[in-house]
């Protein structure tokens, strides 16, 4: 929404916003207004939006606001899937940075305005909030069961992805997802295998971070600023949808190349207590997985503290957490990020705790983050990584400021 707003004051326009971390609602921010954004965050009777329909103020969701205003933009460049989106974004606005693109993404800091010629965003599969948009270039990275607060099942989820798939003039998608094999007939693809359009081969990994050329040497060497062995899929969707738009190699490579990363993605926030400090954004347990993988590769022992985001995930993709998390040396525990969400009974980061305590010893749930700090200060783990989609960094930046 920022982003969003963001955007919109670019083009003259007064924006003002509410939030209920920041200050709350109230009915009376909307007078005045000539148009209201909401987001799918937001119950249908708050009462903001209550008052614009009182005074007849349009009102209008996020997602299909942003789909109004990508219809002005020469080229529209999507990225889908069910994690990665906000990093391959980034990348490839970084790819397109000579062509001055306009970039939208959920991560602070990190959108771009732009030109009119290109416009880059992530779409997200939220409630089928992608199929507002209609790109002449979309990808999808991936396709994994998420979302269980509206998706029923995963073929709810194939099929919203299917409908996107086919509002895209021209697709690009990862040829080594089996989630993704029907979509690959009218597809480009990207990936490792023999069969993709846009492979990577010649992989090496120094330090966590990795090299690669493309198959069949149409372009450099890339050489990664980004760690972990994901970050491979997401440049080659980068350069394949630069190479589809008529981008040469020696104009996107160097980019690439130079891209640092954004926050809260394997972000390194400092040292304390003589550990190294990480954010991440990982609430999915695929990315978890991807996380403590990445960190492995860089450090010989790895502590990470989650932030559980929504019951219902919570609930839904307990087995995976699990198995993901117990991939670290030593697991916290934060409470719930319930977002949106309303309890589930028997749901809790404490349940959740009982199933790791099955399967490994070194797993810890605490109730607040002043507990949670005082107890990793004396883990004895190189690396600490503070994941999940809710405020968990906030926790990260007390453990660094008491040293």
């Amino acid at each position: 929404m920022r982003a969003l707003a963001d955007l919109v004051a670019s083009r003259g326009h007064t924006v003002s916003g509410s939030d209920a971390g920041l200050g709350g609602h109230a009915a009376h921010n909307v007078d005045g207004c000539d148009l209201v954004v909401y987001t799918n965050a937001v119950p249908k009777d708050n009462c903001e939006l209550a008052r614009a329909r009182r005074l007849g103020i349009p009102i209008i969701e996020r997602a299909a606001y942003l789909g109004e205003i990508s219809h002005t933009y020469d080229k529209v460049i999507a990225v889908a899937g069910c994690h990665g989106k906000s990093t391959a974004t980034a990348m490839l606005g970084a790819a397109f940075e000579t062509r001055d693109p306009t970039v939208h993404m959920g991560v602070a800091g990190s959108s771009k305005v732009g030109s009119n010629k290109y416009f880059i965003t992530e779409a997200c599969e939220y409630r089928r909030s992608f199929l507002k948009l209609k790109p002449d270039v979309g990808i999808i990275l991936n396709i994994k069961y998420d979302h269980p607060d509206f998706y029923r099942n995963n073929d709810e989820l194939l099929g919203a992805y299917s409908a996107f798939a086919a509002q895209c003039k021209t697709l690009i998608v990862n040829g080594d997802d089996d989630a993704c094999a029907f979509l690959r007939k009218d597809a480009f693809t990207f990936g490792t295998g023999e069969h993709c359009d846009y492979r990577a081969v010649d992989i090496k990994t120094e330090n966590g971070y990795r090299s690669f050329t493309l198959a069949g040497g149409r372009c450099p060497a890339i050489r990664l600023s980004v760690a972990g062995g994901h970050n491979v899929y997401n440049a080659l969707a980068a350069l394949a949808a630069a190479k589809l738009c008529g981008l040469a190699a020696s104009e996107c490579v160097p980019k690439l190349n130079a891209f640092c990363g954004i926050p809260r993605r394997f972000e390194r926030k400092g040292l304390a207590f003589g550990k190294t400090i990480f954010t991440d954004y990982a609430h999915h347990p695929d990315e978890i997985a991807a996380t403590i993988k990445t960190a492995r590769e860089i450090f010989p022992s790895v502590a990470v503290v989650f932030q559980p985001h929504t019951y219902s995930r919570t609930q839904s993709l307990m087995d995976g957490f699990v198995k993901a998390l117990s991939l670290a040396d030593t697991v916290v525990v934060a409470p719930i990020f319930a977002a949106r969400e309303q309890p589930i009974e028997g749901v809790s980061s404490h349940s959740l705790c009982r199933e790791l305590l099955k399967q490994k010893e070194n797993a810890y749930c605490f109730d607040t983050f002043s507990e949670i700090v005082s107890f990793c200060k004396s883990l004895k783990e190189k690396a600490v990584i503070f994941t999940g989609a809710g405020d968990i960094d906030k926790a990260a930046d007390i453990m660094i400021a008491c040293d």
